[in-house]
């Protein structure tokens, strides 16, 4: 048996941070995405966006939310072709890939060829309008706060 609350995380890549009001748009994944990845317009940028990189920081338009869905054997979560959600506003969670701290700008690195979440004091490049509202160490889950 598990207790949810003592044994579970407290949240997932993707899942929403509570239940205020937020803004989720319906996009085709272009190149495939995967839940709580920063997302920019893709090709078709009225239809389409892709997983955005940290060059692409000051491109991105919000993040990729988690749905329930049969899991593809290989590649990313929301295949190419497959229609997300994607958060323009609201609280989400993201996985950080290094100490971040409550109330700072949320930032995305590259590092060892993977877009992650980050702090600007650790090389990061900081996305307009997405704050941290948790702190949170190297794997750990936190709320960004998506205000575009």
């Amino acid at each position: 048996m598990k207790w949810y609350a003592i044994e579970n995380e407290k949240g997932h890549p993707g899942m929403k941070g509570d239940t205020a009001v937020d803004v989720c748009d319906s996009f085709v994944s272009e190149g495939g995405v995967n839940p709580g990845e920063a997302v920019i317009r893709g090709t078709d940028p009225a239809a389409q966006v892709k997983t955005g990189t940290a060059t692409d920081a000051a491109k991105v338009i919000g993040i990729a939310v988690h749905t329930h869905k049969d899991v593809p054997e290989t590649g990313k979560y929301y295949e190419d072709g497959y229609c997300l959600p994607v958060m323009t506003f609201g609280d989400i969670y993201v996985e950080v890939a290094g100490s971040v701290t409550a109330g700072t700008a949320a930032a995305l690195k590259t590092a060892d060829g993977e877009t992650v979440w980050t702090s600007t004091t650790d090389s990061g490049t900081a996305v307009s309008g997405l704050t941290y509202l948790d702190s949170g160490d190297e794997g750990e889950f936190v709320r960004v706060r998506i205000r575009k």
